[in-house]
């Protein structure tokens, strides 16, 4: 890991913990870090060994897709947007080279799935895979996002969590869904939320 990726990993985590005491017991209490991002981090190296990318600029980009979410004034719909914003300006910085902070700044403006035709990189595509792999570690964050943030009921977090990972999985490139199928298949045929989410997994309350 080099000293700007391991600088930036540290960054996402402080403004992961800062987000996170700052919501402390209300409904928006999240860390994003340990609740997605980790999630994603992996996808990402898994994903690009053996490839013909930029592995620095797709760690850069798996680190700091969503940095806009632990902004607690900033709109959730735009976090791509507003993340850009702050990813350019923060690499800049830390001088890190401008032909590369385009390429890790068009990696976290396209991996919203609204810009999907915008993607022309295997660096962007990488990252959307990473993503949309990663909720399907992290069911468990989906309801509570559905169910204690949103206050849905039983029924309307199910079809949250379906329409979510309907999405997700279609972003996923043919050659990869394999690697959830088993998962994607569990959750569509669920009958109530019980099917998929297990006890064993700690729910916030």
């Amino acid at each position: 890991m080099s000293e700007i990726v391991n600088k930036m990993k540290q960054e996402i985590i402080n403004r992961s913990n800062l987000f996170e005491a700052l919501t402390k017991g209300t409904k928006d209490e999240y860390n994003i870090y340990k609740e997605h991002i980790q999630y994603v981090y992996k996808y990402v190296c898994i994903l690009s060994k053996g490839q013909d990318v930029d592995y620095e600029v797709l760690e850069l980009s798996a680190l700091l897709h969503d940095i806009a979410m632990t902004d607690i004034n900033l709109d959730r719909s735009k976090h791509n947007e507003d993340g850009a914003i702050i990813v350019e300006k923060l690499l800049r910085e830390n001088n890190y080279p401008a032909k590369k902070v385009q390429l890790v700044k068009k990696c976290i403006l396209n991996h919203s799935s609204k810009r999907a035709e915008y993607r022309t990189t295997k660096e962007e595509q990488i990252l959307v895979n990473a993503d949309a792999l990663s909720h399907f570690d992290s069911i468990h964050n989906l309801y509570n996002l559905a169910h204690n943030v949103m206050i849905l009921n039983d029924e309307d977090t199910l079809k949250f969590i379906q329409d979510k990972l309907t999405s997700d999985y279609n972003e996923i490139s043919d050659e990869l869904k394999y690697l959830i199928d088993d998962k994607y298949i569990n959750v569509m045929t669920a009958k109530s939320i019980n099917d998929i989410i297990p006890t064993s997994i700690s729910i916030k309350k």
